[in-house]
């Protein structure tokens, strides 16, 4: 049973939709299925979750995880058999054994390298690099700096710096929670995964949880799908106390943390799987 009036409506809202087959469920991992951790690498799924994922996944016709991580990163971490991994924010496929890198990201390499390289270079003579973490994800890059020893300080030298090699190098560039985005130039996301997933798996259902401004573009392409008729959506916003306001805005519905998408995930199983049984 679910803790609070709260937490039954959202999994009764996600279960409603998922009850239109063929349905998908799908999530990101840092602050969705893991708690935000102080590096990357120190990630790890939150206690239950990894169960409550896979009993979910299993009361649907697809599951998967849609993340800006690597899928080489994302498969050393979640071992939940039979998931689709889209890393590198829809770059970079992992589907039933078989890989596929967006030719975008595979001709972005190499500025992506030298983006990360010239941007740590310009920045180490204005402010402390200590802390940092210049990720090279290959088909696309981040550069956190939540553990830097002045965070705002950092942050106000790094935007323009990095706004400056990135439009050199023919890339773009998002935000997120204490962190910088470097992408190449083609319009991929999360939201143009989902909806290609949607569309070529004829999906009839499909809810996203997401935590973070990189998730807003899924929950607006579930936006997008739902209002065509054809297809019901739901999007899932984890609340953290650093949230994007744009999160919250997009979101059909909000949760207050991980520990409640444990609580959501599980009682959506037991639902969708109650309600295909009728």
């Amino acid at each position: 049973m679910t803790s609070s009036p709260e937490l039954e409506h959202a999994a009764r809202l996600c279960a409603r939709a998922l009850a239109q087959a063929p349905a998908g469920l799908f999530s990101d991992f840092d602050g969705t299925l893991s708690e935000i951790a102080p590096t990357p690498a120190e990630a790890v799924f939150y206690a239950g979750a990894r169960d409550a994922l896979e009993r979910a996944a299993l009361s649907v016709d697809l599951a998967g995880i849609i993340t800006g991580r690597a899928v080489d990163d994302v498969l050393a971490r979640v071992d939940v058999p039979g998931l689709l991994i889209v890393g590198n924010h829809g770059l970079e496929w992992y589907d039933d054994g078989h890989r596929i890198d967006h030719e975008a990201g595979i001709a972005a390499e190499d500025a992506i390298k030298r983006t990360l390289v010239r941007t740590r270079e310009r920045l180490a003579p204005l402010v402390s690099t200590e802390g940092m973490i210049f990720e090279d994800k290959r088909l696309s890059a981040s550069i956190h700096y939540r553990n830097a020893e002045d965070p705002v300080a950092v942050g106000l030298q790094l935007l323009p710096i990095v706004e400056e090699e990135a439009e050199r190098n023919g890339l773009r560039i998002s935000g997120g929670k204490m962190l910088v985005e470097l992408r190449p130039m083609a319009i991929v996301s999360k939201g143009t995964a989902l909806e290609q997933i949607v569309r070529s798996r004829g999906l009839r259902s499909a809810v996203f949880f997401g935590d973070d401004v990189t998730d807003v573009d899924g929950f607006r392409a579930l936006h997008r799908i739902r209002e065509e008729g054809q297809v019901e959506t739901v999007a899932v916003a984890i609340r953290s106390p650093d949230v994007h306001p744009d999160v919250i805005a997009e979101a059909d519905v909000v949760l207050d943390g991980v520990p409640d998408m444990v609580v959501v995930l599980n009682r959506i199983a037991e639902l969708v799987t109650v309600g295909r049984k009728a």
